[in-house]
């Protein structure tokens, strides 16, 4: 179980959290792949989500890079 209900977070590339190992994964780059951060804590896990999964996650650097595989090029 994650530290967050789903309610709280916002960013559409999270997919989950886990207090035991304080760490965070969210949608990879590549199609079908994901991302693992792992923090030193569980107070810097939840300061992450509380500062972008739940909070301004256009700020965050994880949603910019995985953001660009849906930006479609110009013709």
């Amino acid at each position: 179980m994650g530290t967050y209900n789903s309610v709280d977070i916002q960013c559409p590339f999270y997919r989950r959290d886990d207090p035991k190992t304080s760490s965070l994964t969210c949608e990879g780059v590549l199609p079908g792949s994901s991302v693992k951060s792992h923090f030193g804590s569980r107070d810097n896990l939840q300061r992450q989500i509380r500062k972008y999964c739940a909070g301004d996650y256009r700020a965050c650097p994880w949603y910019k890079i995985a953001y660009l595989k849906w930006i479609k090029p110009e013709d």
